[in-house]
């Protein structure tokens, strides 16, 4: 029986992040029946009782040593943990965990991660000197290979392979005609870019659009998600209950387009065959959107109304092509997205990988 310690952004109720928890989970049982998994969370109680395993809180060494001493692999991951854009002490508390793991004996892995961006030199330092000792590295993206590579982090063996969560079972659910399901989150910007989306926004209703905004991570992403639909007007609104990532998934299925800024609603609708299109606030969502090829329409910094307009109805119009070639995107990436799983098998057991 291999024991895993799993590490990630976990018991916020950020529903982007529960569902790579499942993926990697249900990953990891289909892989090793006999997998014994505790997850380091923020709410272990309800970390259990959503994903039924072991879990112990996230900042507590009494809880978090004696699971790394017993464990056979130490995953960080997945998402964007790797990065300072947040604040060095997240940066620092994932690396430092990496390394508590492999001063108590544990193997290490980071699975399917978007590494940076770092900023801070002493930061990249730091970053490049963990991740150098690291047993395995997997990201979900080129760009963070290209960092790795500009980081000068050489040694552990490192692949490319995709989010877990394009794994995740999807429902069969039609779209609702002419329903755009849309996805925001605040940001520090000098450029007003959720103005631009209200002004979009307006000319879709008025094109004959239903707007439904989905709070991903709901207490950060709800108020703003509410003020653009009653900014809006009728034709706009908000989901206002909490919701877990599988009701979020029929919640997108039901779009004939999603426009997302969160990373995991952009995944989760590439899941369920829907056209997407990405607003980018960080280089994990280019990262993503390069993989499947869906359009980007601007960042927070220059993302202008009428390009994201026309952006959006231009998806619409070639959204059977775009479904297909999605699903073709999607056999591929589902490939990659089980290596990482068949890896980190390997090296909880000693397996050659």
């Amino acid at each position: 029986m291999s024991k895993y310690v799993i590490s990630g952004y976990y018991g916020f109720g950020n529903a982007g992040d529960e569902a790579i928890l499942e993926a990697i989970i249900r990953s990891l049982q289909e892989q090793d029946e006999q997998a014994e998994i505790t997850v380091l969370s923020a709410q272990p109680e309800r970390t259990t009782a959503e994903h039924g395993v072991r879990a112990v809180h996230r900042t507590r060494l009494g809880q978090i040593v004696p699971a790394l001493r017993r464990a056979d692999l130490f995953i960080s991951g997945g998402g964007g943990l790797l990065q300072d854009a947040t604040s060095s002490r997240s940066l620092l508390y994932y690396l430092g965990l990496l390394r508590l793991a492999r001063l108590l004996g544990c193997k290490t892995m980071v699975y399917a991660n978007s590494i940076g961006p770092i900023r801070r030199q002493r930061n990249q330092r730091l970053t490049a000197n963990i991740l150098k000792k690291t047993d395995y590295i997997t990201v979900r993206d080129q760009l963070s290979l290209q960092l790795l590579a500009d980081l000068g982090v050489q040694g552990p063996p490192m692949k490319l392979t995709a989010d877990p969560v394009l794994l995740l079972p999807t429902p069969v659910i039609e779209p609702k005609p002419q329903t755009l399901v849309i996805a925001v989150r605040e940001w520090p910007s000098e450029h007003d870019f959720l103005e631009q989306v209200k002004l979009a926004g307006r000319r879709w209703v008025q094109d004959g659009f239903s707007l439904r905004f989905i709070p991903f991570h709901y207490s950060r992403d709800l108020a703003i998600s509410q003020q653009l639909a009653a900014e809006i007007g009728p034709g706009a609104s908000c989901l206002s209950q909490p919701q877990g990532f599988n009701d979020l998934l029929g919640e997108l299925a039901q779009a004939e387009v999603v426009v997302a800024m969160r990373l995991h609603a952009l995944i989760m609708a590439a899941a369920c065959n829907r056209p997407l299109v990405g607003i980018a606030y960080d280089p994990k969502i280019i990262g993503f959107l390069q993989s499947v090829d869906q359009p980007l329409a601007g960042t927070t910094d220059n993302l202008q109304a009428q390009q994201l307009y026309e952006q959006v109805l231009a998806v619409y119009r070639q959204r059977d092509k775009l479904k297909q070639h999605l699903a073709d995107q999607l056999v591929l990436l589902q490939k990659l997205a089980a290596n990482n799983a068949r890896i980190a098998r390997a090296l909880a057991k000693g397996e050659e990988i």
